[in-house]
């Protein structure tokens, strides 16, 4: 087996973290073109903000998904080690029920607000604003669905 196997298997398993990445590229490269149009030859380009507004987003969502599906997400790990497993369960079930909460209000929200904006463009590039906001809802439906996944799993090792 070749060494490049394992990195296609990791991207092909991974398509929120590999699309994450192709958006952070996309993104520094739109903006280093932009601070180089701008500020060495006076040309501003007005879509390059519309696009990296709409990266951002992107990005900032399919990451949450990748962070999620790891379990990495930034938390206090000081409860980890004052309190017993099944006692650090119930705490982080507890924080896992707000979080679905808000999911679920986002997903409802989301959904709302793409029926509004059907009809709109931005403004410089002329892109459905549903292509931009889109990945609100859904990507709260994976996130809803890594974090239940979380959840049971750490129920189970506490149990166990």
């Amino acid at each position: 087996m070749s060494d490049r196997a394992p990195k296609w298997r990791s991207l092909l398993g991974e398509p929120d973290l590999t699309a994450a990445k192709t958006i952070l590229l996309g993104f520094v490269i739109i903006c280093s073109l932009q601070v180089f149009l701008r500020f060495i030859l006076p040309v501003p380009l007005s879509w390059t903000e519309e696009l990296v507004s709409a990266f951002v987003i992107w990005m900032t969502f399919l990451g949450v998904i990748a962070v999620e599906r790891k379990g990495t997400h930034i938390r206090v790990e000081l409860i980890d080690e004052v309190f017993p497993a099944k006692v650090v369960a119930v705490i982080y079930g507890l924080f896992d029920v707000a979080i679905l909460a808000c999911l679920i209000a986002i997903i409802w929200g989301g959904w709302e607000t793409l029926h509004e904006t059907a009809y709109q463009r931005t403004p410089a590039l002329g892109i459905p604003l549903n292509a931009l906001i889109a990945v609100v809802p859904l990507a709260s439906i994976p996130l809803a669905y890594f974090v239940i996944r979380n959840a049971v799993r750490r129920f189970r090792e506490a149990w166990s």
